[in-house]
């Protein structure tokens, strides 16, 4: 037998006062209270699907561990008309829409898990609602709805998120991007690779470089580039011009080469005094990074190179003589406009038109002139003087008879014509037609033009320069003395000279 006031059954079977007696009251009154009749009869629980776990020796009869059936047997929850065994009652609605409806249903919000349950909320083989009954998880009231809120969670987790969580991240990132991109640009090292021209154009400041440089893959950031400006020490300024630069340069050695006058890019041409046109031509297409064929063709629309009204429409003799800097972005045109731009400049500073009026010349004359002399004249001290020979011969009605201009009717090249040169019927031919050729046969510079505006005083009608390799040049008035400065011409072109 067990003690009397014991929790397990005496000798009869029968369970301690402390359990429902056959009226269905207990007699515990810390345990549930007065008998109030809230209970339902012990016939509902003799009625349960199976008592094999109910035994009078069952040690957990305790109803802390009751059956599902009567744990629930409270009559508030009792089916109308039922057998009077509790069903667990649905959650409200709004539990399940709640915030975090679902994240445990195990009704201790808060537990160690969810397969955590109560023994005596599992049930038993056989229990309705119990593990083993497939039927309807939950005996026969509506299923529970622990999947829907666990499902209403899970979205309003997302939605929590996309909504604040994505927005808040992609703002972090670029405010990050712009900070590091304003304190700690991207930017190159080293010098770079390959080459690039960059032009610096007038007025062009460090911050719009650095577009145009970002643009040219010279540079890998606007902000990079200007900090370098910033913290550049040169006191040194952006000057106009082209300048050779690399592509991937560190923004500091990009910017210190652009103060660098020495990195500009500038392909000089030489063009000497007494050049022909075609001379001129072939020396800029070799040297100016322009094909010559471009210049042919600029040529041919005279009216774009801005020459004076006495030359006519022709460039011969016109495009001065002088070293020019051809940059980058210049065309044929704009590099003979430059030439002709250069003369126009010369003949200001001489004063041309009414100094040649001074001589009763044109214009026109005085170039021809003086392109005469460039080419007869051994040094630039005989201009004058070769000068004062074509007026005084001109004045006398004499032939000028020069081989230069023989030469350049012929397309060639000598010193002295031969007998069959001198056949040549050309108004360039001087030794058949007397007076001025059409035109210039070459580009005078400032000594010859100088010289044609005012000839040396003499009255000789007769030079030659009897040493080419020394361009010793001999005047006379007499014929006689002529033919032995011809003579004597011969023998030095015999010996080489």
């Amino acid at each position: 037998g067990y003690p009397a006031g014991s929790e397990y059954p005496d000798a009869t079977g029968q369970p301690p006062a402390r359990y429902p007696d056959a009226s269905g009251a207990r007699s515990d009154p810390a345990v549930r209270g007065p008998q109030s009749g809230r209970y339902p009869p012990s016939a509902a629980r003799a009625a349960a699907p199976d008592d094999r776990h109910q035994g009078p020796h069952d040690r957990y009869a305790d109803d802390r561990y009751a059956e599902p059936h009567d744990r629930y047997a409270d009559d508030r929850y009792a089916e109308p008309g039922g057998d009077g065994i509790r069903q667990a009652p649905a959650r409200p609605a709004a539990d399940d829409d709640s915030f975090f409806a679902g994240l445990d249903d195990d009704g201790s919000r808060g537990g160690r898990g969810r397969g955590r349950a109560r023994r005596s909320d599992r049930g038993g083989p056989g229990d309705p609602g119990g593990p083993l009954d497939r039927g309807g998880r939950g005996g026969d009231g509506p299923p529970p709805k622990r999947k829907r809120g666990r499902r209403a969670g899970l979205i309003a987790v997302l939605a929590v998120v996309l909504i604040v969580v994505v927005p808040l991240a992609i703002g972090g990132i670029y405010g990050y991007r712009v900070i590091a991109a304003h304190y700690f640009p991207a930017n190159y090292s080293g010098e770079g690779t390959g080459q690039v021209v960059v032009q610096v154009k007038t007025g062009d400041t460090a911050t719009i470089m650095a577009q145009r440089l970002v643009d040219l893959g010279v540079v890998a950031s606007t902000r990079a580039f200007i900090l370098a400006a910033e913290d550049s020490k040169s006191t040194a300024q952006l000057e106009p011009g082209f300048y050779r630069m690399h592509k991937q340069m560190n923004a500091a050695l990009a910017y210190a080469l652009l103060l660098n006058r020495k990195d500009t890019v500038q392909l000089t041409v030489t063009i000497p005094e007494g050049w022909r046109e075609s001379q001129i031509l072939t020396a800029l297409g070799k040297s100016s990074g322009i094909q010559a064929g471009d210049y042919t063709q600029a040529l041919r629309n005279t009216a774009d190179l801005g020459l004076p009204s006495y030359a006519r429409g022709h460039p011969e003799g016109y495009l001065f003589p002088a070293t020019y800097q051809i940059q980058p972005n210049m065309t044929a045109t704009s590099v003979l406009q430059a030439m002709v731009q250069r003369f126009n400049e010369e003949a200001s500073s001489v004063n041309l038109t009414q100094a040649a009026a001074a001589v009763h010349r044109t214009p026109a004359e005085i170039i021809t002139i003086a392109s005469l002399a460039q080419a007869e004249g051994g040094k630039v001290s005989d201009f004058p003087k070769v000068a004062r020979v074509i007026y005084n011969r001109l004045a006398i009605g004499m032939a000028l008879g020069f081989d230069s201009t023989v030469m350049y009717a012929l397309h060639t090249y000598g010193i002295q014509a031969s007998y069959q040169q001198l056949q040549v019927n050309s108004p360039y031919n001087t030794y058949k037609f007397k007076g001025l050729p059409p035109g210039p046969i070459d580009s005078p510079g400032d000594a010859a033009i100088r010289a044609a505006l005012h000839p040396a005083t003499g009255n000789w009608v007769y030079f030659v320069t009897v040493n080419p390799k020394t361009k010793q040049t001999d005047f006379t008035a007499s014929y006689a003395q002529f033919q032995q400065f011809q003579a004597e011409l011969a023998h030095n072109l015999g010996q080489g000279g």
